[in-house]
């Protein structure tokens, strides 16, 4: 893996704050459930929000641009997650696998040779696609009629995206305020002033 410890301490880092993120969003997608199930949309509550729980595997991957990265830094924002007492209980665990997981995906497509928008928007749809079909046994969407399904897979494919690109901007800024400069993200955004 040829991880340094500035590595896995970014990941650490990286995991634990998104955790926070992670379990005010479990609060939050309760909330978009009550609000829409008088509707008959409540199975869409958590879409919207959905790309949220996939940043902690974007960001770390997209800043330290290592095999890997986006499955600890999912497992481990899932495990804290699940400590501070998460409503979904341990299964939080698979699924923060399964997002890291997808985030990979994305960056194999490109054999981890990029590191752009392009591997960060495939990452972000492979999380929602993996999460998605996990989701479908874990938590019964098979239960739903077909249009409710569709609805929900490409309202969290939006999602993702969106939330996906957010993460790339917030990780680019960090790199251009110089917080980043021991990483690789840091480094590539430096050498245009290096080169001044």
């Amino acid at each position: 893996m040829n991880w340094k410890l500035k590595d896995i301490l970014m990941i650490g880092i990286i995991g634990v704050l998104f955790s926070f993120v992670f379990l005010g969003a479990d609060y939050l997608g309760a909330l978009l459930v009550a609000v829409l199930t008088p509707f008959g949309l409540g199975a869409l509550g958590y879409e919207p929000i959905y790309g949220l729980w996939f940043m902690a595997a974007i960001v770390a991957t997209y800043i330290i641009q290592k095999k890997g990265v986006g499955i600890v830094a999912e497992m481990i924002a899932a495990l804290i997650e699940v400590l501070m007492g998460s409503m979904f209980g341990p299964l939080v665990f698979v699924t923060g696998f399964v997002q890291g997981f997808g985030c990979e995906l994305g960056f194999i497509v490109t054999r981890y040779k990029r590191f752009d928008t392009l591997p960060v928007v495939l990452g972000s749809i492979f999380c929602a696609i993996c999460s998605f079909i996990w989701n479908y046994f874990s938590y019964g969407y098979y239960m739903y009629t077909l249009p409710i399904i569709a609805a929900m897979l490409v309202i969290r494919i939006i999602s993702a995206v969106v939330f996906g690109l957010i993460a790339k901007l917030l990780a680019d800024g960090l790199a251009k305020a110089g917080v980043l400069r021991g990483y690789a993200l840091g480094m590539k955004q430096s050498m245009p002033e290096e080169m001044d």
